[in-house]
C-alpha cells in the first residue's frame, strides 16, 4: 500500500499567459504557474490597467512550446 508522501509531486513551471481580471472586466497579460492539470495566475500579480489584484483571475490562456 503506498502512502501519500510516496506520490510524486508534480513540476511547477512559470509561463507567459493570459487572465480575465474580474475588477476591470479585460483580459491583461500576467505570468502563470502550471502544475500538473492546475493552471492559475502567479500570487503577488496586479492588473496593469486597475492595478487590483490576479490571483482570483481566471486564466484564459497561456503559451507552451510544441
Amino acid at each position: 500500500m503506498r502512502t501519500v508522501s510516496s506520490f510524486p509531486t508534480p513540476v511547477q513551471r512559470d509561463t507567459k499567459g493570459w487572465a480575465y481580471c474580474p475588477i476591470c472586466t479585460h483580459i491583461v497579460e500576467a505570468q502563470v504557474v502550471v502544475s500538473g492539470k492546475r493552471i492559475a495566475t502567479k500570487p503577488g500579480q496586479k492588473c496593469p490597467r486597475c492595478s487590483s489584484s490576479l490571483e482570483p483571475a481566471s486564466v484564459v490562456r497561456y503559451e507552451t512550446a510544441a
